[in-house]
């Protein structure tokens, strides 16, 4: 089946996509699958218990979550390569028309969260804030700390996902504390990740919160990393200290699986760049 570029952009009708053909395109490349495998599988691990679910239950959600994943990796690799080609900002995103292809998915299957589209416009700014640090000579903490916490969205847009799946599809703000309390370990997690991947970031030129703590630092980067991790990590102990009993313990699951499986890292020696 042949599906035109005009197909694929249907107009969104009073923010509703009427696009059902976005379900049936092949879209996903081995690579972004594999790359994405991995956040797939600390999703199992840290989210699944909150819900009192097992590895067991991992393939009635891996469908549509392996899908918005392998597209976030897609799109990775994509403004990478426009990153690598100089450019400064991401004059026409490639995250966007990975966005409406979700969003018509989700939709087509009754799958949309209320709140799923609010974080994928915030994963879309963490590309265009990447892209802007890394062509720019003046980077600021307050420029990484923003990216930092704008990064993660992906964990925000699979968590929203799965608790519509579970019927937990609550517009009340409130109602969505499980989004709340677990974003500071989702920034946590990638920052340490970026520790494992240092070296090998500092090579291919690509962006790492930790590369742009020492172009901001020199020397001294470790030790404003340090802080930084500390206060994600005494961050999320304070919102889940506010509760007691079975709801706390539903959040320290996720915090031990965590830990066990990523022990506190060592902040490597920092690579002075020219």
């Amino acid at each position: 089946m042949t599906i035109s570029k005009a197909t694929l952009t249907t107009a969104r009708d009073t923010g509703v996509l009427v696009n059902k053909l976005a379900s049936k395109i092949s879209c996903i490349s081995y690579q972004s699958m594999r790359r994405s495998s991995r956040v797939l599988r600390e999703f199992v691990l840290y989210y699944f218990p909150i819900y009192n679910l097992s590895i067991n239950d991992f393939f009635r959600f891996y469908p549509i979550l392996g899908f918005i994943e392998a597209l976030v990796y897609q799109t990775d690799d994509e403004v990478e390569k426009i990153q690598s080609e100089g450019y400064e900002k991401l004059h026409t995103s490639p995250w966007h028309s990975k966005q409406e292809m979700i969003l018509a998915v989700l939709e087509e299957y009754n799958l949309k969260h209320c709140q799923v589209e609010f974080y994928m416009q915030k994963l879309g700014e963490y590309f265009e804030l990447e892209t802007q640090i890394l062509a720019t000579s003046h980077v600021t903490h307050g420029m990484i700390k923003k990216a930092a916490e704008l990064r993660s969205s992906d964990y925000r847009v699979l968590h929203c996902t799965l608790l519509k799946m579970l019927g937990l599809n609550y517009s009340e703000e409130e109602l969505n504390e499980e989004l709340r309390l677990m974003w500071p370990l989702e920034v946590l997690n990638d920052i340490e990740d970026d520790l494992m991947f240092y070296s090998e970031d500092v090579e291919a030129k690509h962006y790492n919160t930790y590369r742009m703590f020492v172009k901001v630092y020199g020397e001294k980067a470790p030790y404003f990393l340090k802080k930084e991790l500390d206060f994600y990590e005494s961050l999320f102990h304070k919102q889940i200290g506010r509760f007691s009993g079975i709801k706390r313990e539903s959040f320290i699951k996720p915090w031990n699986a965590y830990r066990l499986d990523h022990p506190v890292p060592v902040i490597p020696e920092p690579i002075l760049e020219d």
